[in-house]
């Protein structure tokens, strides 16, 4: 029996691969719950209505968002009606998440015969969701404001299916959710006591 030429061994691979894109695009879409801060008790302010604003840009060509079955920046704009309460008096909260971006970089892998049977980490996917909360006046006028950011990155191995790299890096924006979280209550206990019923 003749043995398998590179080109052959190549050709070969290139079929399975093109087998295993088809059969991932086929099967059926995961969903993913959105990350929840409702087991964390309320941080109670003595203002009035809470204002949503979604102030953060669409992404670039390497944005990851369009493609993935959950978005940062909706999930991030969730956050004051999990966390916040109001005793309604005339000041006014206004809650913006100013960025939200899930990109990805391709990594350098192994090429040619040893490429093969090496498992590269072959994606870096970098994650960072910034919101701040302002207290304004019934006029509009700032009274004050506390920013936070979060940051994380996670690498994905070139042998991980679409279900897995997904499923990791939904994993990794739930951490990064919570992350700013715990950032934006720091923020405002240290910025905001003034403005808080405790």
């Amino acid at each position: 029996m003749k043995a398998l030429s590179i080109n052959g061994m190549r050709v070969a691979l290139a079929s399975a691969v093109v087998a295993l894109l088809a059969a991932c695009t086929s099967a059926p879409v995961q969903t993913y719950p959105d990350v929840t801060w409702r087991h964390l008790d309320p941080i109670v302010f003595a203002a009035g209505p809470i204002e949503k604003v979604a102030a953060y840009p669409a992404g670039g060509d390497n944005n990851l968002e369009a493609y993935l079955p959950f978005s940062l920046g909706k999930m991030a704009m969730n956050w004051p009606d999990d966390r916040i309460q109001t005793a309604g008096t005339s000041d006014i909260l206004r809650y913006s998440v100013t960025e939200a971006s899930i990109t990805s970089n391709a990594l350098k892998t192994t090429k040619g015969f040893s490429g093969v049977f090496t498992d590269d980490q072959s994606e870096k996917v970098e994650m960072k969701v910034s919101a701040k909360l302002e207290v304004l006046d019934p006029n509009g006028t700032q009274k004050g404001e506390v920013a936070a950011t979060a940051v994380r990155t996670r690498t994905l191995a070139e042998s991980m299916s679409v279900a897995e790299r997904e499923k990791a890096v939904y994993d990794e924006t739930a951490t990064l959710l919570m992350d700013l979280d715990r950032e934006l209550e720091r923020q405002i206990n240290a910025n905001f006591g003034r403005f808080l019923l405790r």
